[in-house]
């Protein structure tokens, strides 16, 4: 008896699996019309967290990433002090960008758009031979050039 109840189940579970799936047909809910395009239908609220979301997005420039800060000082002569490390950065690194940064009273310079933390951790350790202060700092940065 025990094994009819074995095989019983045995053949239970399987079909049961298979049948409790959901079609495709189920999950997307729209129809075609006569040209062929799917018409599908939605909750408007849908549409309009998509709209807010381009609104959000739109006056932000750039995506998170991050930098490295390889020049932060303040005082008068900060700035040239500036100017000279960003063109003594460029001569070393010709491929990277530089930004130069005022936020009064200090000025800083941050090298790099770069989109995960191990490849700023990559640069830096490269950097470090020239600036051993550099630290990488999160923030917006340029979007990453198509190619």
């Amino acid at each position: 008896m025990r094994s009819i109840y074995f095989i019983f189940y045995l053949f239970l579970i399987p079909t049961y699996i298979l049948f409790s799936q959901p079609y495709s047909s189920d999950i997307i809910q729209g129809r075609q019309d006569d040209n062929g395009r799917l018409i599908i239908n939605q909750d408007t609220r849908i549409e309009e967290l998509v709209n807010r979301h381009i609104t959000i997005n739109k006056d932000k420039e750039g995506i998170q990433g991050y930098r490295i800060r390889i020049f932060s000082e303040s005082g008068q002569d900060a700035r040239p002090k500036a100017t000279e490390t960003r063109a003594k950065f460029y001569n070393l690194f010709p491929d990277i960008e530089a930004y130069m940064d005022y936020n009064p009273p200090t000025w800083r310079i941050y090298v790099g758009d770069f989109r995960t933390r191990s490849e700023a951790l990559k640069m830096q350790k490269k950097i470090s031979r020239e600036y051993p202060n550099s630290f990488i700092i999160s923030d917006r940065i340029n979007f990453p050039p198509l190619d």
